[in-house]
């Protein structure tokens, strides 16, 4: 898995940021109220959210309710992997449906994934996907009994 480099990316200035904080709170924005909110021409709006969009500084995405899409469950899971392997597993785990939250992190184990599947059937058929990647040894489940926050607000302070 590759870092983006990080001088493709256009400079982001005070204008950005805040463009960015309206979208972080409605990503369906338009670019009037874009304008309006920070006295800016619309033009200017649409261009700003245009190149920020196209640069892939900021992704719109959807997140659904899992509360209201039936009987969905999540598991955190923490990866041991053998070392050198880290990268390649992280990749081959980027690729599965089923891996929400992807973090490769310091401590006791390697990798942090969260998870989503229907029935305990699907979780099991996670575990083959997994003992199937190279370098795995082996990993820790912690099914989530109740969600009660699901929500990146990454800060730029």
């Amino acid at each position: 898995m590759e870092t983006p480099d990080q001088s493709t990316y256009p400079s982001v200035d005070e204008l950005d940021l805040n463009i960015i904080k309206l979208m972080k709170v409605n990503g369906r924005i338009s670019y009037k109220d874009v304008s309006t909110h920070l006295g800016i021409p619309e033009a200017t709006a649409r261009y700003r959210v245009q190149r920020l969009l196209g640069s892939g500084l900021i992704n719109i995405e959807t997140w659904a309710n899992p509360k209201r899409l039936g009987p969905v469950q999540a598991a955190i899971m923490n990866l041991f992997v053998e070392n050198g392997q880290v990268n390649y597993v992280a990749t081959q785990l980027a690729k599965m449906e089923e891996v929400q939250f992807l973090s490769i992190v310091t401590g006791g184990h390697n990798i942090v994934v969260n998870v989503t599947f229907g029935a305990q059937e699907d979780l099991l058929r996670f575990y083959d996907k997994l003992a199937a990647i190279k370098g795995m040894i082996r990993y820790e489940t912690q099914i989530v009994k109740r969600l009660l926050k699901s929500h990146y607000a990454y800060s730029f302070n």
